[in-house]
């Protein structure tokens, strides 16, 4: 039996870096520490089985196998650690049976002496033509790397079957001793990529422990008379060890680095947007702000070209900033943004939530052929193939509205680090492109309080106006009269009657006015749909001709009376009329439609238009939701039609009409049937 004591230090030294990769392991659950610590627990075995050996016997061929077969088996792990597969499991612990079982085998036959030559070759080509095999596999492909290491593998496992076949396993056993420590010390350089004391002294260290056993059976053979001390055999272990240690210190070490250069980035990126917010919120204007977003994400972000694109008061859209981008790249994108329409908007945004791949809560990644549909920024950067990120993705943040509106979107691409495109990088890009999002509706908001004011003051103009008009068009309209029973005939008659009519046209339109402007109280009584209908249109007689509207007006004969407030209900058909109106300014067949129905206890009233249709139905009653130019509109129309409706006991809907029109449903009750509408209203 080896002397204890002689073996006492070494396993002294042993136990305590067992212990420390143990506690180390405890602290960082990684699957590399993980490999290291059970290799270092089989070199303990190894070392704690030597001074207890028997002399002689089967339990002397029991200990020298499992002496043996931990070394053997801790190389194997060491090299399982150091592989480009080490976080998949199912790979990593298939490429350790392919080689474990065949060498606990091997071991096994030599330890017990059993010259069985063929399952010594067969573990042999397992263990030396398995991983070869295996990596090719698994990569379908061969690399610079393969080439390296794959020829030098192959020729020594050959060596080891021809010595097999020979009748020698020890070639064999000193084969897979050598190869299974060098190769750790050559894949410590190759997966770690840096030249740091911790690095250089654990490969120096693998490469002096894989020469160790050659080096000794040559000075054993030579140099019999020669006795090197078994601790001289053992330096190239502590090396690694220590070695080891001082990489997971450096690890340690860069990995607070990142993360302190991580969180200064992050209070850079903070600072920047809780500035740019801050001005948001403030009132400042929206284009002002758009480059300096586009360049506070490029500069504090994983990402180097950032554009962003707006819609314009609903009829089209335009780059409002951007950044990284050269001059070629910023004229496409103007010349695309025009060609892009404002009514698209909704559907657009559902498309790119459907084909785009959502990466955090409002952003989407589009690949190269969707990406061009929208915005073409044509990237010159080429990225390595991987499940990130491939050349021509764009990254897509749509820009919505406290309302649900949308507004824009945000486009980002050339990623700095691929492994860095992740939901926790997009929040912050989310975040700010939410409060660019509120603050363009917030102003859009404003502009139409503004108009609504001005409206007010104009209707309460136009009223005052109207008041001091009826008092001379009275003198007017009596002087007519006066003069009729004067004049009876001949062309003065014909003028005079001429005069008479126009005179009681401006009377009807100053009535129409006065009416309008009032703000009476809701008063429901039977009302002729009708006679509602052709007031309105004779308040808009002239616009209607002049804009060339042709109105198809079909009333379904004996409609009943309807139970509404005949001045809230002009208000509807007014604003109807007007939003029919509007629709068809660019529209080349110009066409309004009216019909009237009863349905049972309700009268069922449809305006429908030729124009483009609603851009998005489900907001159309929406307060504020409007899609005209600012001036033309104040998004108040229909909400108050909606509200009208609804005090009423009626209801009210909008469509779209294919292939183009819109189309406004309304159902009144007629007049017997106020009371059961009015109380399911309610």
């Amino acid at each position: 039996m080896t002397s204890l004591l002689e073996k006492l230090p070494s396993i002294i030294i042993l136990a305590v870096l067992v212990g420390i990769f143990v506690t180390l392991q405890s602290q960082s659950k990684s699957a590399r520490l993980r490999m290291w610590t059970t290799a270092w627990i089989l070199v303990f075995v190894q070392f704690l089985t030597q001074p207890f050996s028997p002399r002689e016997g089967t339990f002397e061929n029991l200990f020298y196998f499992i002496n043996l077969s931990a070394l053997q088996l801790a190389s194997l792990f060491f090299i399982a650690s150091l592989t480009s597969f080490l976080e998949d499991h199912r790979k990593t612990w298939t490429l350790l049976a392919i080689t474990s079982l065949p060498v606990i085998l091997y071991e096994a036959g030599f330890s017990f002496d059993w010259h069985l030559r063929m399952l010594d070759i067969a573990c042999l080509a397992c263990i030396f033509y398995g991983p070869p095999v295996f990596i090719l596999w698994l990569r379908r492909r061969v690399t610079v790397e393969s080439l390296l290491w794959m020829p030098a593998l192959i020729a020594v496992g050959t060596w080891a079957i021809y010595a097999a076949w020979n009748y020698d396993p020890s070639v064999g056993f000193i084969s897979m001793l050598t190869v299974g420590f060098a190769m750790p010390g050559l894949l410590f350089w190759t997966r770690l990529r840096r030249w740091s004391p911790g690095v250089i002294i654990s490969g120096g260290g693998f490469l002096l422990w894989g020469a160790a056993f050659p080096l000794s059976m040559v000075v054993s053979a030579r140099y019999p008379e020669v006795q090197v001390s078994d601790s001289l055999w053992n330096i190239p272990k502590f090396f690694v060890a220590f070695g080891m240690i001082l990489t997971l210190l450096e690890d340690k070490s860069e990995v607070l680095e990142t993360a302190n250069a991580r969180e200064r980035r992050l209070n850079q990126q903070m600072q920047k947007f809780a500035s740019i917010t801050s001005r948001l919120l403030t009132g400042a204007e929206v284009n002002s702000l758009c480059n300096e977003i586009a360049l506070a994400i490029t500069e504090t972000t994983n990402f180097r070209r950032a554009a962003i694109v707006l819609c314009s008061d609903g009829k089209g859209f335009y780059l409002a900033g951007h950044s990284g981008l050269d001059d070629e790249t910023v004229a496409h994108l103007e010349k695309h943004c025009t060609h892009l329409k404002a009514e698209h908007l909704n559907s657009d945004i559902a498309d790119i939530r459907r084909v785009g791949g959502r990466l955090g809560q409002n952003s989407y990644l589009l690949k190269q052929e969707e990406a061009q549909k929208y915005c073409p920024m044509h990237s010159s950067e080429s990225f390595v193939p991987n499940p990130q990120w491939q050349s021509g993705y764009e990254l897509v943040v749509p820009l919505q509205s406290t309302h649900g509106a949308y507004v824009g979107w945000i486009f980002l691409d050339d990623p700095r680090e691929l492994d860095k495109i992740t939901p926790e990088e997009m929040s912050k890009i989310e975040l700010l492109s939410g409060d660019l999002a509120v603050t363009i509706g917030n102003t859009s908001l404003h502009r139409q309080l503004v108009r609504a004011e001005k409206l007010a003051a104009i209707g309460q103009l136009v009223a005052g106006v109207a008041h001091e008009l009826n008092n001379p068009l009275a003198s007017i309209v009596g002087y007519s009269e006066l003069l009729g029973d004067e004049i009876t005939d001949g062309p003065s008659r014909q003028k005079l009657d001429k005069l008479s009519r126009e005179a009681q046209r401006m009377k009807r339109i100053i009535e129409n006015l006065l009416r309008f402007a009032r703000q009476n109280s809701l008063e429901k009584k039977s009302a002729n749909l009708e006679a509602l209908l052709q007031d309105v249109l004779s308040l808009r007689e002239y616009h209607i001709r002049k804009q060339g509207v042709d109105i198809v007006i079909d009333l379904e004969p004996g409609l009943p009376m309807v139970a509404l407030d005949e001045d809230q209900f002009k208000q509807i058909l007014l604003n109807l009329l007007n939003n029919s109106i509007d629709a068809l300014e660019h529209s080349g067949r110009k066409r309004i439609f009216v019909e009237a129905v009863r349905h049972g206890e309700r009268v069922v009233m449809r305006f429908e238009d030729s124009g483009p249709g609603f851009i998005d139905v489900n907001r159309v009653f929406d307060p504020f939701y409007t899609t005209k130019p600012v001036g033309k509109g104040t998004g108040l129309g229909l909400s108050i039609c909606y509200g009208i409706i609804k005090e009423h006991g009626g209801e009210i809907h909008a469509v779209n009409v294919q292939p183009t029109g819109a189309r406004i449903v309304m159902e009144l009750p007629v007049y017997s049937a106020v009371p059961a509408a009015a109380a399911s209203a309610s």
